[in-house]
């Protein structure tokens, strides 16, 4: 398989651009809504990660230690994707693409959770006062 040549990604400031910036984005994007649909499935709902080194981290250092690890997760992938795109443009595309898929699959199962709990009548919803917080 060849690969295409790269050219030279240094901006006008002498700035290395990343190659895959448009779906760096959606990846960070599907990363955040993975973490809020997590805290909403855990906090709201009362379950527990399925993941178990995630539920580690939660357990050690809560909801921070979820998202210090989601991050750090994806600062990983972006990493092997500029790594392997540098060698060969078009498998660190594809793998961006494959990153962004995979990271579907957590939060799909997470909204069809949610979607069964409120259909099922299983949630008790709490409606708050509306009085305002306390200024200490």
């Amino acid at each position: 398989m060849s690969t295409i040549p790269i050219p030279e990604s240094v901006g006008s400031r002498g700035k290395v651009h990343v190659l895959y910036p448009d779906r760096y984005v959606w990846y960070v994007f599907v990363s955040a809504l993975d973490i809020i649909l997590t805290v909403t499935v855990l906090v709201h709902l009362g379950m527990r990660e399925a993941n178990t080194f995630a539920q580690w981290s939660i357990d050690h250092f809560g909801t921070w230690g979820l998202i210090g690890l989601k991050f750090l997760s994806v600062i990983v992938v972006v990493m092997i994707c500029e790594f392997i795109g540098r060698r060969d443009v078009r498998r660190g595309g594809r793998l961006a693409y494959i990153a962004i898929g995979l990271s579907l699959i957590p939060i799909t199962a997470a909204i069809v959770q949610i979607a069964y709990v409120a259909v099922s009548d299983q949630i008790e919803w709490v409606v708050y006062p509306n009085q305002p917080l306390p200024i200490p």
